[in-house]
């Protein structure tokens, strides 16, 4: 039997890509592009279900093989794009193809991984190939918010028996990416006294909130930790401060928000533990409170899947051949729906995707030249883990 990738080529990888560039799917508008990619699944011969998720698209899941096999392999991509940000030179919704690159938004995050699932299963159908357990393709909702579609897949009955999940979220070259860094955003509340602004010091919670900021910018002032493995370290930003106004009162109320990526083993229980440190080294007057992750939707802490694991090991020889080169482990530095899978849903995910550039930003680029060999490690990868 012929094997899948014989019916992969760049120009078919390239028409999927710019397919899906030219469907708008912003986050909270995502229904249209959902519905592409049912129609897509379905006409291969897929049982598809959506899953439905407030204020945004369905998430989609379909799969090939007998839904009651003990073993499945995922492949998932997730539907939404970021906003259009200002200073793009092309249409972000018109897939504009230069010097090897597609530009377009979401074309790099992650349309062209997109291109490549959706071209991996195709390749499998058209090959007739008996597969020894369940391939489920999945495209999530909601990705770039709560990933509240990964959610609504994570709590279906759908990810029985999954082994592993593969996930072409932007890679670098060379790359495979076997864990990520957890994400979690605190809040600091502090409640000071009002008084008239002429007339009395009262307790000002914008000052005390600023001195708070000004001593978590400084370098050292929380240990962020080291990871010798992946050469990491943490990371911690303040996001937002709000207080006050233009009312004539002292503010009584300011609060602060701080992302604070985390690494392997470490705990938000310990990230809080380092701020409130830091919020009793500035001795305010305010009252305060710190809490955490105030979402719909559970953090998505940090992972690390065993270079040992024929999951691991299986697919760095296939990307190792496809690209001619050694494949180096990697620490995803931020988050995606792979987190949820990985933490949440007990789920091996690896992070193997196509190149590209100004990811998340203007005039978004996909390198064409590397969706070929990503499809490709991908499906020679499913062949040998499901058969």
């Amino acid at each position: 039997m012929t094997h899948p990738n014989t019916y992969l080529s760049e120009a078919r990888l390239l028409e999927l890509a710019q397919t899906l560039v030219a469907i708008p799917s912003t986050t909270t508008n995502e229904q249209r592009i959902g519905d592409f990619v049912a129609t897509f699944l379905q006409n291969l011969g897929l049982e598809v279900h959506r899953l439905p998720v407030a204020e945004s698209g369905d998430s989609i899941v379909g799969w090939l093989g007998d839904s009651t096999a003990p073993r499945a392999l995922m492949l998932n991509f997730h539907l939404d794009t970021f906003d259009v940000f200002d200073g793009w030179q092309t249409d972000p919704f018109t897939p504009t193809l230069r010097d090897g690159r597609l530009y377009g938004l979401g074309s790099h995050d992650m349309k062209g991984g997109a291109a490549c699932v959706l071209g991996a299963i195709e390749a499998i159908v058209r090959s007739g190939i008996a597969l020894g357990g369940r391939l489920i393709v999945s495209a999530t909702s909601d990705e770039e918010n709560w990933s509240r579609g990964a959610h609504a897949l994570i709590q279906s009955d759908f990810l029985t028996g999954c082994i592993g999940a593969l996930v072409p979220e932007p890679s670098a070259a060379g790359t495979l990416t076997i864990g990520q860094r957890g994400r979690h955003v605190f809040q600091i509340q502090l409640f000071g006294r009002a008084i008239h602004a002429a007339f009395g010091s009262g307790i000002n919670a914008v000052a005390d909130a600023a001195r708070i900021v000004a001593r978590l910018s400084d370098p050292g002032a929380v240990d962020l930790g080291w990871n010798n493995d992946f050469a990491m370290p943490g990371s911690l930003c303040v996001i937002g401060m709000h207080g006050g106004g233009t009312i004539i009162l002292v503010p009584e109320r300011a609060e602060i928000f701080i992302d604070r990526h985390i690494l392997p083993g470490e705990t938000a229980e310990h990230a809080a533990n380092q701020i409130r440190s830091v919020i009793e080294s500035c001795a305010i007057a305010s009252r305060w409170e710190l809490s955490w992750d105030n979402r719909p939707t559970p953090a998505p802490g940090s992972f690390v899947v065993s270079s040992d694991s024929a999951l691991v090991q299986t697919l760095r020889a296939n990307m190792a051949r496809e690209q001619g080169r050694d494949i180096q482990f990697v620490l995803g530095r931020s988050v995606a729906d792979t987190n949820h899978f990985a933490v949440h849903g007990g789920i091996p995910t690896l992070i193997c995707g196509p190149q590209g550039g100004n990811t998340c930003e203007a005039n978004e680029y996909l390198e064409v030249a590397s969706l070929l060999p990503t499809t490709r490690a991908i499906v020679a990868s499913v062949v040998e883990l499901l058969t």
